[in-house]
């Protein structure tokens, strides 16, 4: 009976520390700062709110060069996705490093080859550059970088790159395994 009793407090300290390790877990997941800009559809977009209760995916792109993988990525997953009612794809080319004297041709140029049907989620950035690649680990100016996010606006996954067989099947499991969470 002593036995029992002695390790039933040896325990104690477990139960006392778990509430903090689990805390301190949720704590790590890394969540989406607030980021705003103005879709192509004339609307003000803040994400992650913007995506609250599904999967996003958020396809970023710092340079005109950057216009092939960030399409590459968007065409690949829009076909992939479909109209999936849970997903969000959004297309944000963070432009606050091009001159503000040219920076509406450049966005009225970028407008005129999105279609219609994706202008609601084409949406330029034209501040927070600087923490925005801090926050995709921007190394090479010309990719397209990934940040996919759970229904809660935290950040799963992060890549960067031109879409590959392989980069191309982790994502698609990513959001697959997401979908399946409720």
């Amino acid at each position: 009976m002593h036995s029992q009793k002695k390790r039933g407090s040896d325990l104690l300290p477990l139960f006392c520390w778990l509430p903090l390790v689990c805390v301190s877990v949720a704590q790590s997941v890394p969540q989406m700062p607030k980021i705003q800009g103005e879709s192509f559809a004339g609307h003000t977009v803040v994400l992650p709110d913007a995506a609250a209760g599904k999967v996003a995916v958020l396809i970023f792109g710092f340079t005109k060069a950057s216009k092939v993988p960030t399409r590459a990525w968007a065409d690949k997953l829009q076909t992939y996705l479909g109209t999936h009612p849970d997903v969000e794809l959004y297309q944000l080319p963070v432009l606050e490093d091009v001159p503000r004297l040219f920076r509406s041709m450049v966005i009225s140029g970028i407008r005129k080859g999105v279609p219609e049907n994706k202008r609601e989620h084409f949406v330029p950035i034209v501040q927070g550059e600087a923490d925005l690649k801090r926050l995709v680990g921007y190394e090479e100016k010309d990719d397209a970088y990934l940040i996919i996010l759970g229904r809660a606006g935290n950040m799963v996954q992060q890549i960067h790159g031109a879409p590959n067989d392989a980069s191309t099947a982790q994502v698609k499991s990513t959001i697959e395994s997401l979908l399946i969470q409720k």
